[in-house]
């Protein structure tokens, strides 16, 4: 009987653990738990930022209880190690040491271990004394495993990874083989150290990519087998809309309301390929007289004295300051009009230190009429998705992983193309002419054309389908039950001698 009896317990708990895997089953959602989320900042506008604002209002729908940790650069941080930031000073000084494309040598590689291991020691021991705490019963790492930007960082996490039962879900946006400046490691120190920890095999850690090409590219290169979750997009919330808080923002930032807002919602750095949505409205503005008297799809009449602006409301990274100026020489040469407003836009509305209003970047996607997302390389694209729930329309440089794994969704989208025709003297990729005045000339029949708004619609229904709420929700379930679920019916297993 006592063995009847426990074979019938062992065919219940496979039958709940099969219920486990099952995300819409509420009865074995894992709730209570408390979680970490570990990045270098949190809280901007920068599309890791945004993607870990999305898990943690879930994880917190869920029941579970979710702490930020970064840097001190961050909006919301529940905890800051200083050393955590990628733009202090040794760590700057790390990375340019480890990496020939720098051109830095003033440590030697005995005194660039020590200072990777001495700044590891301190992230370690700051997170283990907030963790003995908290009491963390999972951790999510953002990028850290992943980019080459932060190597003390990867190593402190590695460690706890290595000597502690904490599970880990390691999220990669980036890897650092995918960028020019970390392609050449300046000694085989740091050429093992990455072979190593960037990313980390180890049995505590689920590894998560958000791109296809990324997954394989993972699988070949450490032999590490991902699941691919790409960016999602909460497209159940309200819309966006003018509202008493963000009716003055035109105004403010100098735009006329007949003008023609073009938005470039990204943040300020070389990788995003600003420079061609700078030439798309140089265009754009020569073939102005044809949208003269024109009605756009959102109502808003054309006239003569109506402005094509290029607005950038993303703030600028440090190391990007040369590249900052560089838009700035382009934005004079092609005699644009371009309004930089990182100064009043963050991540969510506020009043600033002096009192003055700042509006979230969702305010800006209200008043713009056009979307440029131009990026030459993007792990998957939050601005993008941003549009599509926004329901403007998208001008598009197809980078590698939109071909792979977004264009193949069906959205509607003008196009750039998929290849630069070279660089400027400046130092800046651009399209051929013939090719930027044909896309000027389809942006403004997708402007004016009567069935842009239903384009717009199918673009959001598909965006809703694909990358909503839902699907985050699900796939941070499963995740879960893949840590919790897995080891509760492993011990129960092992009671029977199994």
């Amino acid at each position: 009987m006592k063995v009847f009896i426990a074979l019938l317990t062992i065919a219940a708990l496979f039958t709940n653990f099969i219920k486990s895997k099952d995300p819409n089953n509420e009865m074995y959602a894992t709730k209570g738990k408390k979680i970490a989320i570990v990045h270098y900042r949190v809280g901007k506008t920068d599309g890791v930022s945004l993607e870990i604002e999305k898990r943690k209002k879930i994880l917190e729908s869920l029941g579970n209880s979710v702490c930020l940790i970064s840097g001190p650069l961050q909006d919301g941080a529940d905890f800051v190690i200083s050393e955590l930031e990628f733009e202090h000073p040794e760590v700057v000084q790390v990375k340019e040491n480890s990496f020939k494309y720098f051109n830095r040598n003033d440590l030697t590689t005995k005194e660039l271990a020590e200072k990777i291991v001495d700044i590891s020691d301190i992230i370690e021991e700051k997170f283990l004394r907030y963790h003995d705490k908290e009491k963390f019963d999972l951790i999510l790492i953002h990028n850290i495993f992943s980019l080459g930007i932060h190597l003390p960082a990867a190593l402190a996490f590695g460690r706890i990874a290595e000597q502690t039962t904490i599970p880990i879900i390691a999220t990669h946006h980036d890897y650092y083989w995918e960028r020019k400046e970390y392609a050449t490691p300046t000694s085989d120190l740091i050429h093992n150290f990455l072979e190593y920890y960037v990313p980390l095999y180890n049995k505590n850690i689920i590894h998560v990519c958000i791109n296809s090409l990324a997954e394989v590219e993972l699988k070949r290169q450490r032999g590490i087998v991902a699941t691919v979750f790409p960016d999602v997009f909460d497209f159940s919330q309200k819309l966006w809309v003018q509202d008493a808080y963000n009716s003055d923002l035109i105004e403010k930032v100098g735009i006329k309301h007949n003008d023609i807002f073009v938005l470039q919602a990204t943040r300020i750095v070389e990788r995003k390929g600003i420079e061609l949505a700078i030439q798309f409205v140089k265009e754009l503005e020569k073939q102005k007289d044809s949208l003269i008297g024109k009605t756009l799809y959102n109502g808003k009449l054309i006239t003569k004295d109506s402005d094509i602006v290029l607005v950038l409301p993303g703030f600028t990274e440090k190391f990007a300051q040369l590249y900052l100026e560089r838009l700035k020489k382009e934005i004079k040469r092609a005699g644009i009009k371009a309004i930089f407003i990182d100064n009043i836009v963050e991540a969510q509305r506020k009043t600033s230190d002096t009192e003055e209003k700042i509006y979230s970047l969702w305010d800006t996607y209200v008043f713009a009429d056009l979307i440029t997302y131009p990026s030459l390389f993007e792990g998957w694209g939050n601005q993008f998705i941003e549009a599509v729930f926004a329901k403007k329309p998208i001008v598009v440089f197809e980078y590698p992983v939109f071909k792979a794994d977004i264009k193949q969704e069906g959205y509607h989208v003008i196009s750039l193309g998929d290849k630069i025709d070279g660089k400027n003297n400046l130092g800046s990729p651009f399209i051929k002419h013939e090719k930027i005045e044909k896309i000027a000339e389809k942006a403004i029949r997708f402007l004016t054309s009567p069935n842009t708004n239903d384009l717009l619609e199918e673009n959001f229904s598909i965006g809703g389908i694909l990358h909503g709420k839902t699907t985050l929700q699900i796939f941070l379930k499963q995740q879960l039950n893949k840590f919790f679920h897995r080891k509760k019916y492993k011990k129960y297993l092992e009671n029977f001698g199994m």
